[in-house]
């Protein structure tokens, strides 16, 4: 039997759905009741004003479904529903206005069968009644959104053996955390609304059973080859050698990172950590049957919460995966485990970054660097070709193999904040006028001032990034972000020449011009492009 078929056949008045309405407000009290007589298939049977009232009257009239107000005298409708539900078979749907976790979790947990806010469309409750009388579970999207995002899913102590979601279960979470409705769902995976609160009912269940799941004590990795095992920062995520018992930063004592040692999205087993930033993790990982080796960069789990903040790591993937250039990390998948992190699989190519080398290094010989630099033009303007600005070019995003031989090779990673101006970008792109994406020690005047950007800021961060390879240190060494901001606004950057000749640094005077040019704080008069940067580098012999 088709839906259609079971609508009409529920909505017939031998089957019509007796309701009974528990709300405390008058006025509101009213509406439903209006509303109700005026819903096909549906009889309303009764009413309630209180918690006690509530149970005797479900028990009296022995109605369908119970519409249920939370905030009621006597007590409240979690625990009349507790109550209820351990006398009687009726179905009851939440009708509130209180989106907390605790709520939520506490109502569905005492045995409501669904769950909607007072402001839902008239239409929309008509269907949840219809679905809930059939034996189904209803979620409002905010409901379900809220759910998915809240901390019960996020505890990372929940592994992908405790809480495994089905291929089916894995789109719809994906679809709600990027702020589909359920019809947009119902649409995008070919089922119907009341099939999709099926697979909202199987995520709740899960979800939910994080609360009860003991708390394990904390896991070693399981020492297979090729496995360094780590630690973190719970604060501020930061990522340790096993050795640090605390962290350095805020002092809280380190835990271990769960992932590393273990087999992740079914396929790929963790071997150590490469780096961790603000938004996610970067491992080294090995496929468990094709033996490749691959990173894999993981948002960090608090943050899927964050609607943007998710979309902005999937642009990110789509970003990188579009550039095909040999001076661009390759960008090979992008998902949610079943255990619900987002990531992305990428190339791994083994090297150093350049802010290491620099670090270890102090300064890169000219020559070795000029060939940097060069990879760097080809990588961006490739790029900038296709209508997308890193905005956060900085010596920690490129990596370099094959350090201090003749094959050096320059990879270009993390399109984070990556900015796309394609026509296509109304949809993906994620900057409203005033936001201020990126490292501001890097940043240009334009991005520090949330202006709209064009390729020329790029070309001020590269400026900076050949300053600070060129002499060890950025042009501005500041003690907090409002500082290097104001300075990247106001002040002119400090003369390459002088400071390369007070170290003792010897620069050829066309490198120096390259750089300062690129470091012009009017945009019009620096390079235009990276093809015209890197037309004056190929000029340094």
């Amino acid at each position: 039997m088709n839906t259609i078929e079971h609508v009409e056949l529920m909505t017939t008045p031998k089957n019509l759905i007796k309701v009974l309405i528990v709300e405390d407000q008058e006025v509101l009290l009213m509406g439903l009741t209006f509303l109700l007589q005026n819903s096909p298939g549906i009889q309303m049977v009764g009413s309630a004003k209180d918690g006690p009232s509530a149970v005797s009257q479900a028990l009296a009239l022995e109605p369908d479904v119970i519409l249920m107000d939370v905030a009621l005298p006597g007590f409240d409708g979690i625990e009349a529903t507790r109550q209820i539900k351990a006398k009687a078979k009726c179905r009851i749907l939440i009708l509130t206005t209180i989106t907390t976790d605790k709520t939520i979790f506490s109502a569905l947990e005492a045995g409501a069968d669904g769950y909607c806010l007072k402001d839902v469309p008239s239409e929309k409750l008509h269907t949840a009644i219809l679905s809930v009388a059939n034996g189904g579970t209803w979620l409002d999207d905010e409901i379900s959104l809220c759910i998915l995002k809240s901390a019960k899913f996020s505890n990372s102590i929940v592994t992908s053996e405790q809480l495994t979601l089905s291929s089916e279960e894995l789109q719809v979470l994906g679809l709600l955390l990027e702020g589909a409705s359920s019809q947009e769902i119902s649409e995008q995976i070919k089922q119907t609304e009341m099939e999709v609160q099926v697979y909202l009912k199987r995520l709740v269940q899960k979800v939910s059973l994080s609360e009860k799941i003991i708390k394990e004590p904390q896991r070693m990795a399981r020492c297979s080859e090729g496995v360094k095992i780590a630690k973190q920062c719970p604060t501020c995520n930061l990522r340790l050698e096993e050795r640090f018992t605390h962290c350095p930063y805020d002092n809280i004592e380190l835990i271990y990172d769960k992932l590393v040692g273990t087999i992740f999205a079914e396929r790929y087993e963790i071997l150590s950590v490469l780096g961790s930033g603000t938004s996610g993790v970067v491992y080294k990982a090995r496929h468990r049957y094709m033996q490749k080796l691959v990173a894999i960069k993981v948002m960090h789990l608090e943050l899927i919460s964050d609607l943007s903040l998710l979309k902005r790591f999937r642009l990110e993937a789509a970003a990188a995966s579009n550039l095909n250039h040999p001076n661009i990390i390759d960008v090979t998948d992008f998902g949610l485990s079943p255990d619900g992190h987002a990531f992305m699989i990428m190339e791994f190519h083994g090297g150093e970054s350049l802010e290491s080398l620099i670090f270890k290094n102090v300064s890169i010989p000219t020559t070795l660097a000029m060939e940097i630099f060069k990879q760097i033009c080809d990588a961006l303007e490739h790029a900038h070709r296709y209508g997308i600005i890193h905005r956060d070019l900085k010596p920690s995003n490129v990596m370099v193999i094959n350090f201090s031989t003749n094959d050096v090779l320059v990879k270009i990673v993390d399109f984070g904040t990556a900015k796309v101006s394609s026509e296509d970008s109304d949809r993906a792109n994620l900057t409203s006028p005033g936001q201020i994406f990126g490292s501001p020690t890097y940043m240009s005047p334009e991005q520090c001032m949330g202006l709209t950007l064009a390729p020329s800021s790029d070309v001020y961060s590269m400026g900076t990034l050949m300053y600070e390879t060129l002499v060890g240190h950025p042009p501005f060494i500041t003690e907090n972000v409002l500082e290097a901001m104001y300075k990247q606004i106001n002040e002119d950057c400090p003369n390459i020449a002088k400071v390369a000749s007070k170290a003792s640094i010897n620069i050829d005077l066309r490198l120096q011009r390259i750089v300062m040019k690129a470091l012009n704080k009017d945009s019009q008069h620096r390079y235009q492009s990276f093809e015209e940067l890197k037309k004056d580098l190929n000029a340094v012999i």
